[in-house]
């Protein structure tokens, strides 16, 4: 079965209110291409759900689509907050669920499992059951000890980045696949975005490195770059630059506005040509 799409055929699945799983870790292999057609969509009322959010989450809240974040961190590591979500944030300006990394993955890994909850011993003895009270602390009924519920989480859609698929919708991720396949299980509708798209024997020589399998993915969309400015390892580093640029148009209204016009509101062969091509990306990201 050919699952080839295009980045808007990808963007239509997304329904208003839905729930969407972004894969990837803070600045690394967040499926940015489709995030910045999610960015300039009419999508409205959406929930992100993020283990660890980086730019994916500030450009989608910087662009006012979504209404609820569940994460556990959302920053740009070593080059400090991320200015959308901090705002937003702070104002209360839409919901937010702020979770730990373990019963994020504890709550897709409870859909997956078609169950209700995830029993844990994490959060235990910490204010996280205070600050979030989503979390629900119960009695072991084996042996009477304290432990707590993580609610399934249960998303419409995921969207992730890996370096190589086929047109069956087979992917690898080579490096750190952070919860890319929960995330890929877990969800209704999983849709990829890749650097490039191979045969099916040019892709099983991969072996364990088939990380998504094709009965989890619903359409795959060969994008190369479709990271950046996030990393896409081993194919190409982090653009801390543009990242640098990012937080300093964010700083401003005017300069948010000029940096959707010249990076969210364009698609991504005129966004590689604002960046001075493939070629000047090749030139200083690959590793």
């Amino acid at each position: 079965m050919d699952k080839r799409m295009t980045i808007d055929e990808v963007i239509d699945r997304i329904p208003n209110g839905g729930t969407v799983a972004i894969g990837g870790s803070s600045i690394s292999r967040k499926p940015m291409a489709l995030i910045r057609a999610l960015a300039r969509s009419d999508k409205r009322n959406l929930t992100a759900i993020v283990d660890v959010g980086g730019p994916d989450v500030d450009l989608l809240l910087g662009t006012g689509r979504l209404a609820e974040v569940i994460y556990a961190f959302v920053g740009f590591e070593v080059l400090g907050l991320a200015p959308h979500f901090r705002r937003a944030r702070q104002t209360q300006a839409i919901r937010f669920q702020e979770w730990t990394e373990y019963t994020v993955m504890a709550g897709l890994d409870a859909t997956i499992k078609r169950i209700p909850f995830m029993p844990t011993h994490a959060t235990l003895g910490t204010d996280v059951l205070a600050v979030s009270r989503v979390f629900r602390e119960m009695r072991d009924p084996f042996d009477d000890k304290p432990i707590v519920a993580v609610p399934a989480l249960k998303p419409d859609v995921s969207l992730i980045h890996v370096n190589y698929a086929d047109r069956q919708g087979n992917g690898v991720i080579l490096g750190d696949g952070h919860v890319d396949v929960l995330c890929a299980k877990a969800a209704k509708e999983t849709f990829m975005s890749c650097e490039r798209i191979l045969s099916n024997e040019e892709l099983q020589r991969f072996g364990r490195d088939v990380q998504i399998l094709r009965v989890y993915s619903k359409g795959v969309v060969e994008v190369p770059w479709g990271a950046h400015p996030t990393g896409c390892a081993p194919d190409y580093r982090t653009d801390l630059r543009h990242l640098e640029d990012y937080l300093k148009a964010a700083s401003s209204e005017e300069g948010w506005r000029q940096y959707e016009a010249e990076f969210v509101s364009v698609e991504q062969p005129q966004y590689l040509k604002n960046h001075g091509g493939a070629e000047e990306l090749v030139s200083r990201l690959r590793v």
